[in-house]
């Protein structure tokens, strides 16, 4: 029974010993170099010294810290069905493969309709898929990747 308290309290010194605060400064051999402290040589370099100033930084012409952009479409389908089909717009594809989360409009598209808005994509985004769609010809989608030039893209399709 003696051995099992005496287990019982090594391991609670132990564990209250881990938890003791270092960094107070209570410490004795903290002076002695007990790595506590940042050497000097792997802190920044003071000014003067090899460093650049915040005066010598310079700024591009037109610089902002957006990270999106709007754009103006205007889309029209030039052999439109004479019933009532869909048209969807997607940010993010590969290869044809089309990511459908990044689906950012989905509207209705009938005989002689001309498509037209202003989005915010971001600005990463230089091409957009589109894809049109009539319930009567599924499997004859018309899909096309258009190109964002000057924030603005126009297309027939």
């Amino acid at each position: 029974m003696k051995n099992i308290n005496f287990l019982l309290s090594i391991t609670a010194l132990t564990f209250l010993a881990a938890c003791s605060d270092s960094s107070s400064g209570s410490s004795s051999d903290e002076g002695a170099g007990s790595g506590s402290t940042t050497p000097a040589s792997t802190l920044p370099a003071a000014e003067g010294e090899n460093g650049i100033k915040t005066s010598e930084l310079s700024i591009p012409e037109g610089f902002t810290f957006s990270t999106e952009r709007e754009v103006s479409i205007t889309l029209s389908v030039a052999s439109s069905q004479s019933e009532r089909g869909f048209m969807s717009l997607y940010s993010e594809f590969k290869d044809g493969v089309v990511d459908h989360t990044s689906q950012f409009i989905i509207t209705p598209m009938n005989d002689e309709t001309e498509f037209q808005t202003s989005v915010m994509l971001p600005n990463h985004v230089d091409k957009i898929w589109v894809e049109v769609w009539y319930p009567s010809a599924v499997g004859h989608e018309i899909t096309q990747s258009v190109d964002i030039v000057d924030n603005t893209i126009n297309a027939v399709l």
